[in-house]
């Protein structure tokens, strides 16, 4: 299963404190992670499976560590997989529609919407216009591949049980 088919199928599955998004949103989060890691070839991701650009803090249930120094002199997170880095984001989207600071996650259908939302909530620093630009690259909607969604659906769950990281 290549990265962005097991980010997606994490998104969709979601966490073992909160529940797993819409395609749509599963689909964003894919185009997120390329978009941050640079279509998944940045080192910070290839050594540190740290899918979303997300800093080091000790409280992290899906942390392994720090990584390396971003360019804002912060550590950046290590993860053990990319499951968990796609986890911690989703625990992130939960917690801030929580709080009052992000919209209800199944609401967001287009990357305008989920850039908006992620500028409001302070996840990134940069620019709405450069932030929408990178998510509109990369872009997909994961399920609109005919006849693949449930076969994919189908391989990913079977991949998530025998990982251990989806509970029946």
């Amino acid at each position: 299963m290549d990265y962005a088919q097991r980010i997606f199928v994490q998104a969709r599955a979601g966490t073992p404190n909160n529940p797993g998004f819409s395609d749509a949103l599963a689909s964003l989060l894919v185009a997120q992670a390329r978009h941050e890691t640079g279509d998944f070839k940045s080192n910070f991701f290839r050594n540190n499976n740290n899918a979303f650009g997300y800093a080091y803090y000790s409280g992290s249930l899906y942390q392994t560590g720090a990584g390396g120094i971003a360019d804002n002199g912060q550590p950046i997170a290590h993860y053990a997989t990319i499951e968990d880095s796609t986890k911690e984001i989703i625990d992130w989207i939960w917690r801030r529609y929580r709080a009052g600071q992000f919209p209800e996650p199944s609401t967001i259908e287009t990357p305008e919407q989920y850039a908006k939302a992620l500028k409001a909530a302070k996840y990134y620093g940069d620019t709405l216009e450069n932030y929408l630009r990178g998510l509109r690259a990369f872009f997909k909607p994961i399920a609109a591949i005919q006849g693949a969604g449930l076969i994919l659906a189908i391989v990913a769950l079977a991949y998530l049980y025998k990982r251990g990281t989806l509970r029946l």
